[in-house]
């Protein structure tokens, strides 16, 4: 059941005016969830931290990320559900700029802010003098939780949105919007970290080289060294920015929330049980655009047998509880519905075969690379190999909306998977070591533009499908099961990998033969067999996933 909060007394801005504004903190927020590691080195040496040692600490600035970004969707998406959109949108906001200040004000030296803070209650609780590094990389894995509490829900709280701004039949176009901008955002973030922080540490040199220009001469010495922090600080105004255009551009807009209550005890289940399902698969979905190798991606950790296990028992007494529920975070009786179903598992399909391709580029790249004098030259080949993957892949949701108003959901989304399919397939055929890198673009550029096209359809169906009162959560579980599809393709593509490299090699060199690094050449040329067949893979995923595609809800009700 759903109630007014307030009447439309104003005006109504025009529908699509709003979606930008919105679309305005739905690009910051997902640039932060990649942008750590482009810089995350810096992070340790500004620290004055031994990497081999805290290296691993360090990786919870994005683990961490990802696991309150995890718990955020859920909560989140059904919190605007109860309170309004408008209200969870700005608390959203509001949380992402504290994480950002607390982040953007951390002291290296421990003597002030949040930092300082932990420094002293450290010393109070041991009575020793803990380390000011390592206190002020616990305050920047805090301000990155924080963070991702805010980031976490702002795309399936502006997903919710779309659905209050414009009517059934006319959302899928939206949805594509903030598909496409959502994607945007943290396929560009290790690049723009990248960029910006190249860019501060040559703004600094330039200031200390004698005959700088008039203007930073002018400033002497008293402007700051510009680093990563700065990052953080630009998310605060513009964040604001987005806020105020925000709350003018829903001015006019009736403000509803359900009369039900909020479920925390089926939140804290499924929150812990989706915490543990990332963790146990390796809390890894970061664009592995360094990797040199399946190693560097990532893949089971050691506790993945229990930590899977007891995602597996959370999930069951979760289950339980919503089947007794009486104000459920989620109606279990949704699942029965076709079209819901259908979308959440096409999702499942599209994340998998998403990260194939994300994670099968940077390794092709590295492997063609002899020399290590030339990795920067590696690097910059994979971010512009990965683009001609991503770029279209955002950029092809908007015309997927549109498709989707004109011959319905269905055949938009499986339009999609058949050019990822043959996409995946063109790969399995061709690449070797020496595949030139205009073929590598035209078929990432296809497999791209295919995904992109069923973010639009899926999105609809889901949440056009769903009770009024349950867009929120229902917009949440859109993009988490995206996001598991693509943890669940980092480790099962690892541990495949891995296997079929070992195997490939034994029967090369030879039964006694144990490191397969020895032989350069034929470790090379059997990486690029493997990815050749994970792109097989690819495509089978692709057929498999037409079937959920065809039950996709046809179109929105009132629609021709």
């Amino acid at each position: 059941m759903m109630v007014s909060m307030d009447s439309a007394t104003r005006p109504r801005i025009n529908p699509w005016v709003a979606l930008a504004f919105i679309a305005i903190p739905v690009f910051i927020g997902s640039i932060d969830l990649t942008i750590v590691s482009a810089f995350l080195p810096e992070i340790i040496v500004s620290l004055e931290l031994p990497v081999q040692s805290v290296i691993d600490d360090a990786a919870w600035i994005v683990t961490g990320y990802l696991l309150a970004y995890t718990i955020s969707l859920i909560v989140m998406g059904r919190l605007s559900d109860l309170i309004g959109r408008r209200r969870a949108y700005v608390l959203c906001l509001i949380v992402f700029m504290i994480g950002s200040f607390i982040v953007a004000e951390v002291d290296p030296q421990a003597r002030s802010g949040l930092s300082g803070a932990l420094y002293n209650l450290s010393f109070r609780m041991t009575g020793a003098r803990p380390d000011p590094g390592s206190i002020a990389l616990t305050a920047i894995i805090i301000g990155r939780i924080v963070q991702a509490l805010g980031a976490g829900a702002i795309v399936p709280v502006s997903l919710a949105l779309v659905g209050d701004l414009f009517p059934a039949n006319r959302r899928a176009q939206p949805f594509g919007v903030i598909g496409a901008i959502d994607t945007l955002g943290w396929v560009l973030g290790h690049l723009y970290g990248g960029v910006m922080v190249r860019w501060f540490a040559d703004l600094n040199a330039t200031r200390l080289q004698e005959g700088a220009s008039p203007l930073l001469a002018a400033f002497g010495t008293t402007l700051p060294s510009l680093d990563w922090r700065m990052l953080f600080w630009i998310n605060i105004p513009i964040s604001l920015i987005g806020l105020a255009l925000t709350w003018w551009a829903l001015r006019g807009e009736p403000q509803t929330k359900s009369a039900s209550r909020m479920d925390w005890l089926g939140a804290a289940l499924i929150s812990a049980a989706l915490i543990l399902l990332v963790v146990g698969l390796g809390a890894n979905i970061e664009i592995a655009s360094t990797a040199a190798s399946f190693e560097d991606i990532g893949g089971l950790p050691p506790y993945a047998g229990p930590a899977l296990g007891a995602a597996l028992l959370l999930a069951l007494l979760f289950v339980l509880v919503e089947r007794r529920g009486h104000d459920p975070l989620f109606d279990i009786k949704m699942m029965r519905r076709r079209a819901v179903a259908s979308g959440l598992a096409a999702n499942l399909f599209v994340g998998f075969c998403l990260m194939i391709g994300l994670v099968s580029v940077p390794i092709l790249v590295n492997v063609r690379i002899a020399d290590p004098s030339f990795l920067s030259e590696a690097a910059l080949q994979v971010g512009i190999l990965l683009s001609a993957l991503t770029v279209p892949m955002a950029l092809a949701a908007v015309p997927g909306g549109w498709l989707s108003d004109r011959i319905g959901y269905p055949r938009t989304a499986m339009t999609g998977l058949l050019l990822a399919l043959v996409g995946f397939v063109l790969i399995w055929q061709t690449w070797t070591l020496d595949v030139a890198d205009q073929v590598i673009a035209l078929e990432m550029m296809l497999v791209g533009v295919g995904l992109g096209l069923t973010f639009s359809p899926i999105s609809a169906s889901v949440i056009n499908s769903a009770d009024e009162d349950k867009l929120g959560v229902s917009s949440a579980l859109v993009i988490i099961m995206r996001l598991l599809g693509m943890t669940l393709g980092v480790s099962s593509l690892t541990s495949f990998a891995s296997q079929r490299l070992s195997l490939l090699a034994a029967a090369e060199l030879g039964a006694d033969f144990v490191d397969p690094y020895a032989a350069v050449d034929v470790y090379a040329r059997l990486t690029v067999q493997v990815l050749a067949e994970i792109a097989l893979l690819g495509a089978i995923l692709c057929a498999i996933g037409l079937i959920p595609a065809l039950l996709l809800r046809r179109r929105a009700e009132g629609q021709a």
